[in-house]
């Protein structure tokens, strides 16, 4: 059955490398129909989203299997701590036993060489589903707005979706927070060691890309709207604050948007002949960075169920359902405990002392739960 019509929902970057796995394991290329309301835009909201990723050792792998590279800054070491506690982590490569523990790069950018891909295989983006499809993937999903900087919202457009599609994506916890995105520049400029730093409120991370740092900031709406409202000089010292004086001497900070944070889960991901992938299935906390890299092994086990023969559609996407069971649970569980329980966090410098455990921590954050 290797010929029923696959229909995807969401030509953003789950979407896309489910095509792309889907074209690699042998679906035909015209049994596969991509669907983005807003391909016909006439300014693509994906080129002005500041958003950065954090791309997993796996996921870096998975993307050089599609032949893409990411030009990602590769990130050798992580440094975790927590405000106002004694004792950090260091993560890194070393004790790892990788070259990289991953990479960042912009969401522009790899969205950009994903269409591209897709494209230079002969794979058309439609704005609207042309027929009926034996098989419905929904890997729609987004949760960027870029209200601190007056931009566009990046959310989906569920317009051409069955009200079946568009259902039962439950709110399982509102954080409280806020995420603000941004950039620092600091003197001398950033190298290749990210840092994680836990408050009483949330969590600060300072990723280095392109010579400054992307800032990752999760707190309360009302830390949020001072920070936004502060001047240069006060977000630097405030900054700085929180940091504990790790990061060089700060320059400027440019905020670039920001949204709420919440939990959103749907616990039966398939139903029928459709399933839910990517934000469409999960939408966690960005405190570890692991949103994306769960939608992409989404997307890779989804093409692998889908190819399998002699067992039909239903089947293969319960098995997909079964697979994909333990790895989301157990980064749901690992973003909302760290999310919530402020004693995990300050226990981070304890952890340190466990023997093996900054291995682990390694390994999951390279490869998922």
């Amino acid at each position: 059955m290797t010929d029923a019509t696959v229909r995807i929902q969401g030509a953003g970057p789950v979407g896309l490398l489910t095509a792309l796995f889907l074209l690699k394991y042998g679906w035909p290329q015209e049994a596969i129909e991509l669907v983005d309301p807003a391909i016909d835009a006439t300014e693509p909201t994906f080129k002005n989203d500041p958003r950065v990723l954090a791309l997993s050792h796996g996921t870096l792998i998975r993307l050089s299997q599609l032949g893409i590279d990411p030009q990602a800054t590769r990130i050798k070491e992580i440094r975790v701590s927590s405000e106002g506690h004694f004792g950090s982590m260091q993560i890194n490569t070393d004790r790892v036993g990788v070259t990289d523990l991953g990479g960042l790069a912009h969401y522009s950018a790899l969205l950009g060489q994903l269409r591209e891909k897709v494209d230079g295989l002969g794979l058309r983006i439609q704005s609207q589903a042309r027929d009926a499809a034996d098989i419905i993937v929904i890997a729609e999903g987004g949760i960027y707005s870029a209200v601190a900087s007056g931009g566009n919202s990046d959310a989906p457009s569920n317009s051409n979706a069955d009200s079946a599609t568009t259902s039962e994506m439950e709110l399982v916890r509102d954080y409280g927070q806020q995420a603000l995105l941004g950039w620092v520049s600091t003197t001398p400029a950033p190298s290749d060691t990210a840092w994680e730093r836990f408050t009483a409120d949330g969590a600060v991370a300072l990723l280095p890309l392109g010579g400054r740092y992307a800032l990752i900031w999760c707190c309360s709406h009302q830390r949020a709207e001072s920070f936004t409202n502060a001047s240069q000089s006060l977000r630097a010292r405030l900054l700085d604050q929180v940091m504990g004086g790790r990061i060089a001497a700060i320059n400027t900070i440019e905020l670039t948007g920001a949204y709420p944070l919440g939990l959103k889960w749907r616990d039966t991901i398939a139903q029928g002949n459709t399933v839910w992938i990517g934000n469409s299935a999960q939408t966690l906390h960005p405190i570890a960075g692991q949103g994306l890299n769960l939608g992409f092994r989404d997307a890779q086990t989804l093409a692998s169920c889908l190819v399998q023969r002699g067992v039909s559609t239903t089947e293969r996407l319960a098995d997909y359902a079964r697979r994909r069971r333990v790895d989301r649970w157990a980064v749901r569980t690992a973003t909302d405990t760290l999310a919530r329980q402020a004693w995990v966090r300050r226990a981070i410098g304890g952890v340190a002392l466990v023997p093996g455990a900054k291995r682990l921590l390694g390994q999951v954050l390279m490869y998922g739960g």
